[in-house]
């Protein structure tokens, strides 16, 4: 009996293993979309075509510009006409004595008067208000006082005047200075959309390597479970072969089930990545797209070579980053409302200059044609001044003005010390990731060098299955931390883009503002 024990177990070992059969889909079962390969590149462009957030920033900007063109309005020519068309009927006065003197009484009188009027009138660039207007009329009078008596006139006449503000509402380019802070504004507008623009690129970045490691850490769970029924099938030999309990079986189907459970995690988390993606890349009408899996296609096994310059990376962040430009167009519109309230803080002194022709004639139509005649003309210079006696309300204003001014100015530097700090962040979290890319490698390779010699020890009866799963353990998890430290590397590489206001060009995209010309009005909508 204790010969044929060692026999029986041969013959159990040598007896195939039961596996689980393969489960076909039924004939006829429709397959899903094909899954669509993506690449970084070409989900950042989709981003930028489709994404609501972004959409909506274009849209501010739209009005922005909008806004810009109303501003214009101030120096639209208007055309105007007025008509008067006007009846007085006088009662007559009784009979008044003075002095016991009759000084008489004054007759019923009737006044008839029609008047017509039309011209332009408008504002330019230098704040010079002028008008231009011409007009026949005609009036006609008749008094009752026995022998009634009638007179009609018909006149005409033309008139141009300009009036110039000398102080308040005329310098320092008081009239266009409205313009000046429209267009600060479309280019606030402007960067604020490529501000958010920034942050959802970053965004996506994040989200595609997100999903990479995903897939990566589904790839190293599914890893996982075949090392584990490897080990399950080697722990059943043994212990067939009497060299191994039955405690260590047990242990080993424990831990493959953890990690079938584990798989069903990771493709849950796997599901959601790409929803995760989706939602940032694709716009809502593409249904299609949605029902599709995605595939990332970039390699990140990249590393960089070299260090990163850092002041120069700090000189690009000066200049091009949104936040900065955004502060320090916040400091020039500050500026302007300064400017204007200064203005407005002065005294009024306008000068108003005005010519014109007239005619009398006995009909209408001579009238109008005969003021070409430069005989009969008027001409008027008026200078109208006032001082505001204690000028508070222009004088708080520009007080207020200018402390928003300084606050701007404190914001401007504020955010120029912040883009630094983060510049140089960025910089040492691209060289850190970089190392520890390396380390990670090194430790995955010596992991799996320890698990393999591990599993063969096992083989010749000198290590446990507990120890092979610990070194089963290790490399998994190195594995998982070199993916880990790769992802954040590229992650890092992406910040500090970002952080020296490169993102947008180094993938090939713009946010420039529209054009915002002080010089020529806009097209009338």
């Amino acid at each position: 009996m204790i010969i044929l024990y060692p026999l029986l177990l041969a013959c159990l070992a040598l007896q195939p293993t039961q596996e689980d059969p393969i489960q076909e889909p039924p004939p006829g079962t429709p397959e899903g979309p094909p899954p669509l390969e993506l690449s970084l590149e070409q989900a950042i462009i989709e981003c930028f075509s489709n994404n609501l957030v972004l959409k909506g920033a274009r849209l501010d900007t739209q009005g922005a510009v909008a806004g810009f063109g109303a501003a214009w309005g101030d120096f639209d020519t208007e055309f105007f006409t007025t008509v008067l068309n006007q009846r007085t009927v006088t009662a007559p006065t009784p009979v008044n004595f003075v002095g016991g003197v009759d000084v008489g009484a004054s007759p019923k009188t009737e006044f008839e008067l029609f008047q017509v009027r039309s011209g332009v009138r408008g504002m330019l660039t230098t704040g010079t208000s002028w008008q231009f207007d011409i007009g026949p009329s005609y009036a006609k009078t008749e008094v009752e006082d026995g022998s009634p008596s009638r007179n009609r006139t018909n006149t005409a006449d033309w008139s141009l005047s300009l009036t110039q503000p000398l102080l308040r509402n005329g310098a320092d380019d008081f009239a266009t200075s409205g313009l000046e802070l429209a267009a600060k504004d479309v280019s606030l507008s402007t960067i604020a959309a490529k501000s958010l623009a920034y942050t959802t690129i970053v965004d996506v970045i994040t989200a595609y390597w997100n999903l990479v490691y995903a897939r990566q850490n589904l790839d190293t769970i599914q890893l996982s479970v075949d090392l584990a029924n490897e080990l399950l099938d080697i722990t059943q030999r043994k212990y067939q072969q009497g060299i191994q309990n039955r405690i260590d079986v047990i242990e080993v189907e424990a831990d493959l089930a953890r990690r079938e459970e584990e798989l069903l995690t990771a493709h849950n988390a796997v599901v959601q990545a790409v929803d995760d993606l989706r939602k940032l890349v694709f716009a809502p009408e593409s249904q299609g797209e949605w029902g599709r899996d995605i595939v990332p296609s970039t390699d990140y096994e990249q590393i960089p070579e070299g260090e990163v310059d850092t002041d120069a990376a700090i000189q690009d962040a000066i200049r091009l980053r949104p936040d900065i430009e955004s502060a320090r167009l916040t400091f020039e519109r500050a500026a302007i409302e300064v400017r204007r309230a200064e203005n407005q803080a002065r005294s009024r002194l306008d000068v108003t200059g005005a010519y014109g022709l007239n005619s009398n004639e006995t009909n209408k139509r001579d009238a109008v044609y005969r003021l070409n005649n430069t005989e009969f003309y008027e001409a008027r210079v008026f200078v109208d001044f006032a001082v505001s006696i204690g000028n508070r309300t222009a004088g708080y204003t520009l007080r207020r003005r200018k402390l928003d001014r300084d606050r701007a100015n404190v914001t401007l530097r504020d955010t120029e010390v912040q883009a630094v700090s983060e510049v140089r962040s960025s910089a040492r979290d691209v060289e850190l990731q970089s190392l520890r890319v390396k380390a990670t490698e090194e430790t995955t390779r010596l992991r799996l060098e320890v698990y393999e010699g591990e599993k063969r020890r096992l083989e010749n009866d000198l290590s446990t299955p507990f120890q092979v799963r610990e070194s089963q353990r290790d490399y998994l998890q190195a594995v998982d931390d070199e993916t880990r430290a790769r992802l954040d590397l590229a992650v890092a590489q992406t910040n500090l883009l970002a952080s020296r206001g490169k993102l947008l060009v180094h993938y090939g995209l713009s946010a420039e503002p529209p054009e915002t010309s002080l010089e020529e009005a806009p097209p009338a909508p």
